[in-house]
């Protein structure tokens, strides 16, 4: 179960922190010189809004590794004035994974049944299963950030961009941004105890900042999205995530719903 959390747990920080690169007017003031100039992510974080609100929902591609376990993934996210909404399924080498996140509600459906004929578990605040504690920082996690502007609040108190570049990436040309974020900054604004610590384990190790690289396209839509990032690992310590996420289909309708409820297992006390 340890596994599988952190493994949702990177999943879950890649979908939701892939959206931060809708930044259709910062990408007009780079002017592709390789430099991040007076851009800062408080800027980014002014210019998301038109695009992105408008088409309201994307696809994504994911591939990384977590935990030490390759990660691949495919699914939709769907947000607008109300919570956002997610639905992915990703293939472990523990076996297959999918969730659901909707109306603040984690549903995870695990390789093994918890109950037979029950494929899926249902995570949320009232809960007080240890699995379900187990996977609770997944869900807060999806909470917060699943709205793009919320995510690239969390990195505007300890990340800036370090360089931008115009690039080609497929067919599509790109405005490329690195942010460097730095964890100490990063702790010192973790209010969950149990990461904190684990961040200040990282510092302690000797680990200071860790790259977060964004392509933006010309219409102002995030393409792609890639970091390589420390998450606590359950027991107090951290592990490595990298993460690249694809986006595809911005705008074209998408249907998140929640699992049957005679296929939700009681998760036990």
């Amino acid at each position: 179960m340890r596994k599988a959390a952190i493994v949702l747990s990177a999943f879950a920080l890649a979908a939701t922190l892939g959206a931060c690169g809708d930044t259709s007017t910062a990408a007009k003031d780079t002017g592709g010189n390789g430099q991040a100039g007076s851009m800062n992510l408080v800027d980014l974080a002014k210019s998301i809004g038109d695009e992105t609100a408008e088409k309201s929902s994307a696809h994504m591609k994911i591939t990384g590794k977590a935990a030490g376990q390759d990660i691949t993934g495919e699914g939709d996210l769907k947000f607008g004035s109300g919570a956002a909404a997610l639905s992915m399924d990703m293939t472990t080498p523990q076996g297959s994974i999918s969730m659901v996140f909707l109306d603040s509600v984690l549903y995870v459906k695990l390789p093994k049944e918890l109950q037979p004929g029950k494929a899926w578990v249902r995570i949320d605040s009232t809960s007080d299963s240890p699995i379900a504690k187990a996977l609770s920082t997944v869900n807060e996690q999806l909470g917060k950030n699943a709205d793009p502007r919320a995510a690239l609040q969390e990195f505007e108190k300890s990340g800036e961009i370090t360089a931008t570049r115009e690039e080609e990436l497929g067919d599509k040309k790109t405005t490329h941004y690195t942010v460097t974020v730095n964890v100490q900054k990063m702790a010192d604004n973790q209010t969950d105890p149990t990461q904190k610590k684990a961040m200040q384990d990282a510092i302690a190790a000797g680990m200071k900042d860790f790259p977060v690289d964004v392509w933006v396209d010309e219409e102002g839509l995030p393409v792609r999205f890639a970091l390589d990032t420390p998450t606590p690992d359950g027991s107090g310590g951290m592990t490595s995530v990298k993460m690249q996420v694809d986006y595809t289909d911005w705008g074209k309708p998408v249907e998140i719903a929640a699992p049957p409820a005679d296929q939700v297992a009681e998760l036990p006390a």
